[in-house]
């Protein structure tokens, strides 16, 4: 079982569980991310391959959590987030982020969050943003669950996740509170960007 320790403190123990794979996903109907292929988008993601992976959740309540291994790519500068899929093995709350680090990586710059969502079943859910989230290269996701975890993870050696026991702040999040944790969550999260025209032979 994954110590706990650094910013979440060793209380964070006991909150611990183990749990065995999820469901397949079953996205929101109609499809955004077909329906974004489809219209010509170029469409890519970041995040777990496997959102079932995990097999562990915090119960901490007011986690702040940063993926910094998996990152957008600078292709993705100027698209812009369209929806997001996780993991659930609770039915509490959780809200996407999206962030870029500032003043030399003291500070997070909150570029736009999702709704605070409920999972609508245990397994795999699918979330279209209301608002599609603009990018800026560099930038990073990450989540927040003001209640205990709902979303699993998976330790997994050389992974970087940040995370902290307090909730995020707008529109920047202090550095300084976040601990470095070799757990992998179960998300991912859908990007998409105008074909770039390609220049015709005169």
């Amino acid at each position: 079982m994954p110590q706990l320790t650094g910013a979440l403190g060793w209380a964070g123990l006991a909150g611990l569980l183990l749990w065995g794979c999820g469901g397949t996903p079953e996205p929101a109907t109609p499809d955004a991310v077909a329906q974004a292929h489809d219209a010509g988008w170029h469409v890519d993601s970041v995040g777990v391959n496997n959102l079932a992976e995990g097999d562990t959740i915090n119960l901490d309540a007011g986690l702040t959590i940063i993926e910094t291994t998996r990152i957008f790519p600078r292709q993705a500068d100027g698209g812009e987030v369209f929806a997001w899929e996780f993991e659930a093995r609770e039915l509490t709350p959780v809200k996407l982020l999206i962030v870029r680090a500032v003043d030399g990586a003291k500070n997070f710059e909150l570029l736009g969050e999702s709704p605070m969502v409920i999972p609508r079943q245990l397994g795999a859910n699918r979330f279209e943003l209301p608002e599609p989230i603009p990018l800026q290269y560099p930038c990073l996701f990450g989540i927040y669950m003001p209640e205990k975890g709902a979303i699993p993870f998976r330790k997994v050696q050389n992974w970087k996740t940040l995370i902290a026991a307090r909730p995020f702040t707008r529109p920047y999040i202090d550095r300084s509170p976040f601990s470095m944790y070799g757990w992998r969550y179960g998300i991912r999260v859908f990007w998409r960007k105008a074909p770039e025209e390609e220049e015709t032979a005169e």
